[in-house]
């Protein structure tokens, strides 16, 4: 009888352990922690791309707005070197009121680069 018992205790630990295997497999709550976690990886790459676009497109408003600044202070030297007289030390000698016309229009460009390209 004692070896009987003993036969019947293991074939229904056997019996039991098969059951929670296969009960562990279908388990829910990992099936929801799996989706919760493949979500947080989409959102998480998607605010990476975001992060890098902004990134972009902050580098090129930058790179815009230098272009732009460097334009004026270019047509400013033309301007000073087409309507000024070159002095001997390199530099130009030009009106004084014709001076402030030119640094006003050079100015009123650099504000409108700033407001075009500047966040």
């Amino acid at each position: 009888m004692r070896q009987r018992t003993r036969s019947l205790l293991v074939v229904a630990v056997g019996f039991a352990l098969l059951s929670l295997s296969e009960a562990g497999c279908e388990d829910k709550r990992v099936t929801n922690l799996e989706q919760r976690v493949k979500q947080l990886e989409d959102r998480t790459r998607q605010l990476g791309a975001e992060r890098t676009k902004s990134t972009n497109d902050d580098d090129v408003r930058r790179l815009k707005l230098e272009n732009c600044v460097a334009d004026a202070n270019a047509d400013f030297q033309r301007n000073l070197e087409n309507n000024g007289t070159k002095a001997r030390n390199g530099s130009y000698n030009v009106p004084v009121p014709l001076l402030e016309q030119m640094q006003r229009q050079k100015q009123s460009k650099i504000e409108e680069c700033k407001i075009l390209y500047s966040k």
